[in-house]
């Protein structure tokens, strides 16, 4: 499945890249998409992990207003309702509020939050490419989408683990 997953995305990329060409801004959107979409399932087969320094919460994450005025409650909302909620379904609270259970939900708010950090620093190589080329349309609608596709689900884990472990802190340490 990744040798599949990583052909099929390196041949629609190409693809891309010969229709649309480097400058425009449906090339802007598949070179963020297309990645996203192809870690994203890569994910399930090979686990993408960060070290436990880069998701640890800092002081100025624990309260969320930080968060909240850049919009993301707004993110939210649009991410959990409409057709993008099939994207991770396993990132609701469960049922069952179990120590293990929201210690498995922090852990893929790690994953899903680490997916979204690696691809968000990555795909600024092909802002800084299409900006040193004279792009400069296609180098700020990439650095738009990766803002949206991928900045903000990052701050987005990042805050609802901060509001999980405001509510739920005593029980997630007893797991």
């Amino acid at each position: 499945m990744l040798t599949a997953a990583t052909l099929a995305i390196g041949a629609l990329l190409a693809w891309s890249l010969r229709a649309l060409g480097g400058d425009s801004v449906g090339f802007a959107l598949a070179v963020v998409w297309l990645p996203m979409t192809w870690l994203g399932t890569v994910s399930h087969v090979v686990p993408v992990r960060l070290p436990a320094a880069v998701h640890a919460l800092r002081g100025f994450e624990r309260d969320g207003r930080v968060y909240e005025r850049l919009g993301v409650r707004l993110i939210k909302r649009l991410l959990r309702r409409g057709p993008l909620a099939l994207f991770n379904p396993g990132l609701h609270l469960p049922a069952e509020r179990t120590p293990a259970q929201l210690a498995r939900l922090e852990q893929r708010m790690c994953a899903a939050e680490a997916s979204h950090l690696i691809l968000l620093i990555a795909t600024l190589a092909v802002v800084a490419h299409a900006a040193v080329r004279g792009w400069w349309w296609a180098a700020g609608a990439t650095l738009i989408f990766d803002v949206l596709i991928n900045g903000y689900p990052v701050m987005l884990q990042r805050y609802n683990r901060a509001r999980l472990r405001a509510r739920f802190g005593a029980a997630m340490h007893a797991a």
